[in-house]
């Protein structure tokens, strides 16, 4: 007997419109699918939260039919915040004091102090309206551990929902954790891998990883909507979008447009750099300076409908995962989005991770580590040489199989095989 009868999920999800960037997209697009496709949606999410990017037009795209409750939140970031933009970096003693204050006082993060408030409300709305599914998804890892909580005072069916490796988080590589905290993400992470009735990451590598701990685990992509049309523009134009912290910079990339501009003219004149979203100051300060810097233009944090419009006209579109040898298993969520442009993508990762992997198989651009910088020149040099001819070899495969449409009807079949 199937007792998935009245199909209601509990998302417990930080990231909600009318936060921007990227972290909002994987359930806002989900929980729109779902809805559309006959389950009933509620949303527990923050009251005035601190989100550093902010979309209002998001909000005009949340179905109709989901409930979303927003519970206040106390986040003590407003002077944890560094002049560096990624907030990892520490140039002076206060930067420093200010990083190890956020690594090792607020624990898994600064959304510490909303733990408690919401597994009570969560955990009384379950019960109060026979909630069959609990998903969380992190980061921020406090919502695991929220899912943690209900999980041992309900029957509820939980999904953890990991868009990045918890314990293996990158940033954490970077920041001054001292190691009791190190061994205590790495047993929260344990605990909270074990009592979930069903694991989802973003990545195959984690999922193998995870699959080792809990073997209910699946992997579901990140993806977009739908396909965007692109549009004619002068010159050869490389776009970038979204974030990129110090430890994203690829500098063999502003090298090489730089030696290529200073050896043809014709390639200056036509070059066309946007970069837009956050970027921390070692990369403005690299491209300072340089010839370059007149055909590169840093942008601020663009709603997506006027994104869409904006990276449409591009011709090739930049990628830059995280430059550490250990992390192979994070895939930007900006790849997917990128997709449904169907434009080239210049990548930079490393050459075994998973982003590799899904360029190398939807053969939508290439993928160069951050030391290779002459095959990196030539393959600028054969793509513009197509784009002054109008040869037009971009053929890419299988990208239709990402759109949260598709990808939505595997998150169903996971919820089916978690209830039965």
């Amino acid at each position: 007997m199937n007792i998935m009868i009245n199909k209601k999920i509990l998302i417990i999800s930080y990231y909600w419109p009318p936060s921007g960037g990227s972290g909002v997209q994987r359930w806002l697009n989900f929980s729109n699918q779902l809805s559309a496709k006959g389950w009933n949606i509620t949303v527990f999410t923050a009251l005035n939260p601190k989100y550093p990017l902010i979309d209002n037009t998001l909000s005009k795209s949340v179905n109709k039919s989901i409930k979303v409750v927003k519970i206040p939140i106390f986040e003590p970031t407003s002077f944890l915040k560094s002049n560096n933009s990624d907030n990892i970096k520490a140039d002076n003693i206060f930067s420093k004091i200010l990083l190890w204050i956020r690594a090792n006082l607020f624990f898994p993060d600064s959304r510490m102090f909303w733990i408690k408030k919401v597994s009570r409300k969560a955990t009384d709305y379950i019960k109060k309206n026979d909630i069959n599914y609990l998903i969380t998804t992190a980061p921020p890892f406090s919502t695991h551990l929220i899912g943690l909580n209900i999980k041992k005072n309900t029957d509820v069916k939980w999904i953890s929902d990991f868009r990045d490796p918890w314990s293996g988080f990158f940033q954490f590589k970077l920041l001054p954790l001292l190691t009791f905290q190190r061994k205590r993400h790495l047993k929260a992470e344990l605990q909270c891998l074990n009592f979930s009735d069903t694991v989802i990451t973003t990545s195959p590598s984690l999922t193998l990883k995870y699959s080792l701990i809990n073997s209910n685990c699946h992997t579901v992509f990140n993806g977009f909507n739908s396909f965007i049309k692109t549009k004619d523009s002068d010159g050869f134009l490389l776009m970038y979008s979204g974030v990129m912290k110090s430890i994203q910079n690829p500098k063999n990339l502003w090298s090489v447009l730089e030696e290529i501009s200073l050896e043809n003219k014709s390639f200056f004149k036509d070059l066309k750099v946007r970069l837009i979203g956050d970027f921390d100051n070692e990369i403005k300060d690299q491209i300072k300076g340089k010839l370059i810097s007149s055909r590169v233009e840093f942008e601020k944090y663009l709603e997506k409908n006027k994104l869409d419009q904006e990276i449409a006209k591009a011709k090739l579109l930049l990628l830059s995962s995280v430059n550490l040898d250990s992390v192979n298993d994070v895939i930007p969520g900006k790849l997917f989005y990128y997709f449904s442009f169907k434009l080239p993508i210049l990548a930079f990762s490393n050459i075994k991770s998973d982003v590799t992997d899904i360029i190398n198989k939807t053969n939508t651009g290439r993928v160069f580590d951050y030391s290779n910088k002459i095959d990196l020149k030539n393959h600028i040099l054969e793509l513009y040489k197509n784009y002054k001819s109008g040869n037009d070899i971009f053929k890419p495969i299988g990208v239709n199989k990402y759109t949260y449409d598709i990808l939505s009807d595997k998150i169903i079949k996971i919820l089916n095989k978690t209830i039965n």
